[in-house]
Protein backbone atom coordinates (compact mmCIF):
# COMPACT_ATOMS: atom_id res chain seq x y z
CA UNK A 1 0.00 0.00 0.00
CA UNK A 2 2.51 2.38 1.16
CA UNK A 3 4.51 1.79 -2.54
CA UNK A 4 1.19 2.37 -3.94
CA UNK A 5 1.29 5.63 -2.52
CA UNK A 6 4.34 6.69 -3.03
CA UNK A 7 3.86 5.85 -7.44
CA UNK A 8 0.81 7.99 -7.14
CA UNK A 9 3.02 10.92 -5.85
CA UNK A 10 5.56 10.12 -8.20
CA UNK A 11 2.76 10.39 -11.00
CA UNK A 12 1.43 13.50 -9.84
CA UNK A 13 4.47 15.19 -9.90
CA UNK A 14 5.43 14.11 -13.17
CA UNK A 15 2.44 14.90 -14.57
CA UNK A 16 2.15 18.56 -13.12
CA UNK A 17 5.67 19.22 -15.05
CA UNK A 18 4.67 17.52 -18.24
CA UNK A 19 2.70 20.88 -18.99
CA UNK A 20 6.10 23.19 -18.11
CA UNK A 21 8.50 20.58 -19.92
CA UNK A 22 6.57 20.81 -22.97
CA UNK A 23 5.78 24.64 -23.28
CA UNK A 24 9.96 24.96 -22.71
CA UNK A 25 10.30 22.63 -25.58
CA UNK A 26 8.03 24.41 -27.87
CA UNK A 27 9.42 27.83 -26.99
CA UNK A 28 7.09 28.78 -24.85
CA UNK A 29 7.79 29.68 -21.03
CA UNK A 30 5.60 30.45 -18.16
CA UNK A 31 4.03 33.56 -18.14
CA UNK A 32 6.66 36.15 -16.71
CA UNK A 33 6.22 39.44 -14.47
CA UNK A 34 4.37 42.02 -15.73
CA UNK A 35 5.04 43.36 -19.28
CA UNK A 36 4.56 46.70 -20.78
CA UNK A 37 0.76 47.79 -21.45
CA UNK A 38 -0.05 47.92 -25.48
CA UNK A 39 -1.40 50.92 -26.54
CA UNK A 40 -4.96 49.72 -25.72
CA UNK A 41 -4.83 48.43 -22.30
CA UNK A 42 -3.29 52.53 -21.99
CA UNK A 43 -6.70 53.41 -23.02
CA UNK A 44 -8.60 50.90 -20.97
CA UNK A 45 -6.53 52.05 -17.56
CA UNK A 46 -7.04 55.57 -18.87
CA UNK A 47 -10.66 55.34 -19.50
CA UNK A 48 -10.85 53.54 -15.87
CA UNK A 49 -8.87 56.43 -14.16
CA UNK A 50 -11.23 59.20 -15.71
CA UNK A 51 -13.95 57.09 -14.57
CA UNK A 52 -12.80 57.27 -11.05
CA UNK A 53 -12.13 61.09 -11.41
CA UNK A 54 -15.40 61.55 -12.54
CA UNK A 55 -17.25 59.93 -9.33
CA UNK A 56 -15.31 61.49 -7.33
CA UNK A 57 -15.94 64.80 -8.51
CA UNK A 58 -19.88 64.35 -9.14
CA UNK A 59 -19.73 64.70 -12.39
CA UNK A 60 -22.79 63.41 -13.56
CA UNK A 61 -22.01 64.74 -17.48
CA UNK A 62 -18.61 63.29 -17.59
CA UNK A 63 -19.96 59.58 -16.67
CA UNK A 64 -22.83 59.78 -19.17
CA UNK A 65 -19.96 59.30 -21.71
CA UNK A 66 -17.77 56.91 -19.37
CA UNK A 67 -20.70 54.03 -18.65
CA UNK A 68 -22.54 52.17 -21.37
CA UNK A 69 -25.94 54.15 -20.92
CA UNK A 70 -28.94 51.05 -21.29
CA UNK A 71 -26.41 48.38 -21.34
CA UNK A 72 -24.61 48.93 -18.21
CA UNK A 73 -24.92 46.44 -15.43
CA UNK A 74 -22.98 47.53 -11.65
CA UNK A 75 -22.61 44.88 -9.19
CA UNK A 76 -21.56 46.14 -5.65
CA UNK A 77 -21.47 43.66 -2.86
CA UNK A 78 -24.80 42.00 -3.56
CA UNK A 79 -26.37 45.02 -4.93
CA UNK A 80 -27.08 45.27 -8.71
CA UNK A 81 -28.03 47.72 -10.87
CA UNK A 82 -29.03 47.93 -14.61
CA UNK A 83 -28.51 50.76 -16.62
CA UNK A 84 -26.69 54.30 -16.24
CA UNK A 85 -30.48 55.69 -15.11
CA UNK A 86 -30.76 53.37 -12.75
CA UNK A 87 -27.23 53.34 -11.23
CA UNK A 88 -27.24 57.17 -11.09
CA UNK A 89 -30.91 58.13 -10.23
CA UNK A 90 -30.94 55.38 -7.42
CA UNK A 91 -27.48 54.56 -6.06
CA UNK A 92 -24.49 56.75 -7.22
CA UNK A 93 -26.18 60.20 -6.94
CA UNK A 94 -27.89 59.73 -3.75
CA UNK A 95 -24.60 58.10 -2.05
CA UNK A 96 -22.41 61.24 -3.64
CA UNK A 97 -25.17 63.43 -2.04
CA UNK A 98 -24.50 62.36 1.14
CA UNK A 99 -20.35 62.36 1.62
CA UNK A 100 -18.34 65.09 2.07
CA UNK A 101 -14.13 65.11 1.67
CA UNK A 102 -15.10 62.00 -0.71
CA UNK A 103 -11.88 60.57 -2.41
CA UNK A 104 -11.78 58.01 -4.83
CA UNK A 105 -8.27 56.60 -6.12
CA UNK A 106 -7.65 53.44 -7.91
CA UNK A 107 -4.60 51.57 -7.83
CA UNK A 108 -3.07 48.55 -9.32
CA UNK A 109 -5.45 48.40 -12.80
CA UNK A 110 -4.59 45.36 -14.65
CA UNK A 111 -6.14 45.58 -18.01
CA UNK A 112 -6.64 42.96 -20.55
CA UNK A 113 -7.86 43.02 -24.33
CA UNK A 114 -9.26 41.45 -26.85
CA UNK A 115 -10.65 42.49 -29.92
CA UNK A 116 -13.40 45.11 -29.09
CA UNK A 117 -13.44 43.83 -25.64
CA UNK A 118 -11.60 44.45 -22.61
CA UNK A 119 -11.74 43.70 -18.89
CA UNK A 120 -9.82 45.23 -15.31
CA UNK A 121 -8.56 44.57 -12.52
CA UNK A 122 -8.30 47.04 -9.87
CA UNK A 123 -7.70 48.19 -6.20
CA UNK A 124 -9.02 51.23 -4.70
CA UNK A 125 -9.85 53.11 -1.84
CA UNK A 126 -12.54 55.34 -0.62
CA UNK A 127 -12.10 57.99 1.90
CA UNK A 128 -14.71 60.56 3.06
CA UNK A 129 -17.74 61.55 6.03
CA UNK A 130 -21.25 59.51 4.57
CA UNK A 131 -23.39 61.56 7.01
CA UNK A 132 -21.54 61.03 10.80
CA UNK A 133 -19.73 58.52 9.32
CA UNK A 134 -15.97 58.47 8.71
CA UNK A 135 -15.17 55.94 5.49
CA UNK A 136 -11.36 54.30 5.07
CA UNK A 137 -12.14 51.83 3.14
CA UNK A 138 -10.20 49.68 0.56
CA UNK A 139 -11.45 47.12 -1.98
CA UNK A 140 -11.08 45.30 -5.27
CA UNK A 141 -13.02 45.69 -8.63
CA UNK A 142 -13.24 44.14 -11.98
CA UNK A 143 -14.52 45.98 -15.12
CA UNK A 144 -15.84 44.79 -18.53
CA UNK A 145 -15.02 47.42 -21.41
CA UNK A 146 -15.90 47.53 -24.71
CA UNK A 147 -14.47 49.50 -27.88
CA UNK A 148 -16.86 51.92 -29.46
CA UNK A 149 -15.47 53.72 -32.05
CA UNK A 150 -11.70 55.25 -31.00
CA UNK A 151 -13.27 54.46 -27.63
CA UNK A 152 -13.34 52.56 -24.69
CA UNK A 153 -16.54 52.54 -22.62
CA UNK A 154 -17.35 50.53 -19.41
CA UNK A 155 -20.58 47.86 -19.70
CA UNK A 156 -19.96 46.42 -16.13
CA UNK A 157 -18.58 46.93 -12.52
CA UNK A 158 -18.01 44.82 -9.68
CA UNK A 159 -16.90 46.09 -6.63
CA UNK A 160 -16.44 45.15 -2.96
CA UNK A 161 -14.72 47.06 -0.20
CA UNK A 162 -14.19 46.21 3.64
CA UNK A 163 -12.69 48.91 6.52
CA UNK A 164 -9.15 49.64 6.08
CA UNK A 165 -6.75 47.18 7.96
CA UNK A 166 -3.13 48.65 9.70
CA UNK A 167 -1.54 46.22 7.15
CA UNK A 168 -3.63 47.08 4.34
CA UNK A 169 -1.13 49.02 1.35
CA UNK A 170 -1.57 52.91 1.92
Amino acid sequence: MRSWRSASLLLAAALCLVPLAGAAQHGHAPPAGPTAASPDQQQVQATLQALFRAVEAGDMTALDSLYAGDSLTVVEGTGINRGWTDYRDHHLAPELREMSGFQYRPADIEAHVSGDLAWALFRYTIRGRAGERDLDLVGRGTAILERRGNRWIVRHTHTASRARRPNDPA
